[in-house]
């Protein structure tokens, strides 16, 4: 086996490819509030659960931490425009949806904006914040998961990401999926 020299960078932020979501929060006004957030993963199989972390002074934050729920949705290389002005435009001087004309309805069992273009979308309950460095951490038990019908079969391993054609973030880009390259087993397959 070949071993290649690695260079040492530092420790700041430097690449870390992410899935986008747009979480989102009604106002006290009830006008929703959207943001770009790229630090969303699952923590708990049993209840599910996804987090998110968030830095700096967000309108988002609040307002999660105020209303204890939030919807997580799914971000696609369609919805890039939308994503990166919600990501770089504050819910505290501007009703960000008005603006450029996003539609979105109520979530189905929690009181949480949705919006219509995001194929995939979960509605959260605030279990537990806590800060982490100069960050914050939110831990959502999923309460509702809702889906385009499109979408037929969402069993494990089933769902089409190419079609899906999610928006990665990697630090100052966005790019999409280009291909399937294996399965979750494909190792084990091969040594047989």
């Amino acid at each position: 086996m070949e071993f290649y020299e690695k260079a040492f960078v530092g420790t700041a932020e430097r690449f870390f490819p992410q899935p986008s979501y747009l979480i989102g929060t009604y106002k006290d006004d009830g006008n929703p509030n959207f943001a770009l957030i790229t630090f969303v993963t699952f923590c708990s199989v049993n209840p599910p659960m996804l987090m998110f972390a968030s830095r700096g002074n967000k309108l988002t934050r609040e307002l999660v931490e105020k209303n204890k729920v939030f919807s997580a949705n799914l971000v696609t290389a369609n919805m890039m425009y939308m994503a990166d002005y919600f990501g770089n435009i504050s819910g505290y001087e501007k009703n960000k949806c008005e603006e450029i004309g996003v539609r979105y309805n109520n979530g189905q069992v929690l009181n949480v904006p949705i919006l219509d273009e995001s194929p995939w979308v979960y509605e959260c309950e605030l279990i537990e914040f806590k800060s982490a460095g100069d960050g914050f951490i939110y831990i959502g038990k999923i309460k509702n998961i809702q889906v385009d019908d499109e979408i037929m079969d969402t069993s494990y391993g089933k769902i089409d990401m190419l079609s899906l054609d999610p928006l990665i973030y990697a630090p100052g880009h966005y790019y999409r999926l280009s291909s399937k390259v294996g399965e979750v087993g494909y190792s084990k397959k091969q040594s047989e």
